[in-house]
């Protein structure tokens, strides 16, 4: 296996529930910015992170589909592919979760090391020079909401830096507030006025900054904030996609 997946410009798509069954339009761009990269792309086979399962009890579940996607991710690590994923829930699960609930399994700590939130991986190529920069300019103003399971990779910072690429983008607000959804949590008739008391602080902020767009890379987020708001919320690689004139 190669020493330095990010050098090899291949990645494996994990693309998750949300852009798989609820937001194509996430995946399709992402295809887009990526090819307009030169980066090789596959979509190895795959099943739901687990998330979900483990948050409810459902251990069994969550275990097997672990391993099935520690097996498949791992294989195409070792082919030189760097795993990435446009859900921050999913990758943070990938990332810190797998190893650990899976400590035995070397291909689950294989995957962890080499999986990236898209917008980390995007600017580490910036870094190395390797970014295609040729954006069109985007005369908007942006309400950023970085999503909790972001902060927690300490990767907000990746998808700010590279919305700022982006000439005419302008950040007006960056908000940590969380938005209540808490995974499933907030889908739950039991947890419904309490979700919405925790996402008032998100909510006011957005009504006292009113911005061209909101954007955040969760799928829950942006559920939770479009019912509370009534604003359409874009995720940030449709900026990007817009931004290559795709």
């Amino acid at each position: 296996m190669p020493k330095d997946l990010i050098s090899n410009k291949k990645v494996a798509y994990y693309s998750g529930c949300f852009a798989n069954y609820y937001y194509p339009e996430v995946g399709e761009a992402l295809v887009k910015v990526l090819g307009k990269n030169r980066i090789k792309l596959i979509v190895p086979e795959q099943s739901c992170c687990g998330l979900p399962m483990m948050a409810k009890g459902n251990t069994r579940g969550a275990y097997q589909n672990m391993e099935h996607n520690a097996r498949v991710l791992s294989q195409a690590v070792s082919d030189g592919y760097a795993i990435i994923a446009t859900c921050s829930s999913c990758s943070l699960f990938l990332k810190r979760d797998y190893p650990l609930w899976m400590a035995s399994n070397k291909l689950a700590k294989q995957v962890s090391q080499n999986t990236y939130h898209f917008s980390e991986y995007l600017l580490l190529l910036h870094d190395r020079g390797w970014l295609n920069t040729e954006f069109r300019s985007i005369p908007q103003t942006v309400f950023y909401h970085t999503p909790c399971h972001l902060t927690t990779q300490e990767s907000g910072e990746a998808t700010i830096k590279l919305l700022r690429l982006i000439p005419g983008i302008t950040i007006s607000k960056i908000s940590t507030e969380c938005c209540g959804m808490g995974g499933a949590y907030g889908y739950e008739k039991a947890n419904y006025e309490l979700s919405k008391e925790i996402a008032d602080k998100l909510y006011r902020e957005i009504k006292e900054n009113p911005t061209d767009r909101i954007v955040t890379d969760c799928g829950g987020c942006k559920l939770q904030i479009e019912a509370g708001t009534k604003h359409k919320v874009d995720h940030p690689i449709i900026l990007l996609k817009e931004a290559y004139g795709l």
